[in-house]
């Protein structure tokens, strides 16, 4: 009997020894990574997309190669009820490389109706900002003034917060919406550039004031096809730095929006109408005087600025050249405030004309016609 348990225990342990011998670090590493990869591969879905481009600036006095772009985006859905996205904006500026991140953002769908969204991303401002921005979408060479990153633009590119969005049918017509918090603007109150004083800085990361923005937007879409969206949208919250005299000083931002695309048989191609309207009211506060820093000045700071696109494709024609020619006119205005040291009103006027090699590779060859400032762009633009 004693015989027989050293015999059994000797098993053992020659047989836990041999197990040991195969256990090593690379053995480990290998039963986990398969397990990890067969999780990601049945769950997890990846996605690499983006944008890039390059344009070329003529003007009477220089010309030059310009916004080269390479803009990556990751879309990542580790559960079918989770989405993650994020832009990293990449351009060569002069002989320095930028950087930037676009935007970051988590989405966790509730239901078909509803979805929460938190970090950063696009502002649902309007229609620029979030649908049309990129350079392979945007139809001409250049944004609007007084909308997206023009310094005296009304409203932000993107906002730093939490949204809830989603879309709800109604019969035939539909609606979508979005309503968020995020941290507030920041009221430029600099002397060193009076030109900008009054106006608003976003993206910010760490919130100037206590107090957050309120914002959102709506839109309706009244036919079965889609064709047709009417929008509205606003912005509301406190911009001044707290501990300063400016902490009280709020900002109501409001905005509307068209687009129109449909495919017209009598006209024998797609005609596309884009436009917004934004308007801001900030309230008065005194500024440093850039020519006497021992006195202030205020005004009344309300401004505005549009934009109203037309283009029109001749899709139905029989010529393959013409139907992926595009013919794009564009008018942009901006109204600024009372601001003694501040910009004049613009007004822009693009013509252009694109030649679409594919749905996301585009050729573009544009006459912009601004007070004092005319150029020629030709930009090629490839969605990937």
């Amino acid at each position: 009997m004693k015989r027989k348990l050293i015999i059994s225990l000797a098993g053992l342990l020659i047989a836990w020894c041999s197990v040991q011998a195969q256990v090593t670090p690379e053995y480990v590493d290998s039963v986990v990574r398969k397990t990890v990869e067969s999780q990601v591969s049945s769950n997890s879905k990846f996605a690499l997309v983006g944008y890039t481009g390059i344009s070329v600036a003529i003007r009477k006095d220089q010309s030059s190669f310009t916004n080269l772009v390479f803009d990556p985006i990751l879309l990542w859905q580790p559960h079918p009820k989770i989405l993650v996205e994020a832009e990293l904006e990449t351009e060569l500026e002069g002989a320095e490389t930028s950087i930037e991140l676009g935007y970051a953002n988590a989405s966790y769908i509730v239901n078909k109706y509803l979805s929460i969204r938190a970090g950063k991303f696009l502002a649902p401002w309007g229609i620029f900002q979030d649908r049309l921005h990129p350079g392979w979408i945007n139809k001409l060479p250049t944004l609007p003034v007084g909308t997206g990153e023009d310094p005296y633009g009304i409203g932000p590119m993107s906002e730093i917060g939490i949204d809830l969005r989603g879309g709800i049918p109604l019969g035939s017509a539909s609606m979508n919406y979005s309503i968020y918090l995020s941290n507030n603007a920041q009221l430029v109150t600099d002397p060193a550039d009076p030109t900008l004083q009054g106006t608003l800085m976003y993206g910010n990361i760490d919130a100037s004031n206590n107090n957050k923005t309120i914002g959102g937007r709506v839109g309706f879409l009244p036919f079965a096809n889609s064709s047709l969206e009417i929008g509205g949208s606003f912005r509301t919250g406190k911009v001044g730095e707290r501990t300063t005299q400016y902490q009280n000083v709020g900002a109501q931002q409001y905005a509307l929006d068209l687009s129109y695309n449909n495919q017209m048989d009598f006209i024998g191609g797609t005609f596309d109408v884009k436009g917004q309207w934004n308007f801001e009211n900030i309230d008065k506060a005194a500024y440093a005087n850039p020519t006497d820093t021992a006195a202030t000045y205020t005004f009344d700071n309300k401004r505005n600025s549009m934009f109203a696109q037309a283009a029109y494709r001749p899709t139905m024609s029989s010529s393959k050249f013409l139907k992926k020619t595009e013919f794009v006119f564009r008018y942009a205005g901006l109204n600024p405030a009372n601001n003694p040291f501040g910009p004049a009103k613009i007004q822009q006027y693009t013509y252009g004309i694109d030649y679409w090699f594919n749905w996301r590779t585009v050729v573009k060859a544009a006459w912009q016609s601004q007070k004092d400032n005319n150029t020629f762009f030709v930009q090629v633009a490839v969605g990937f």
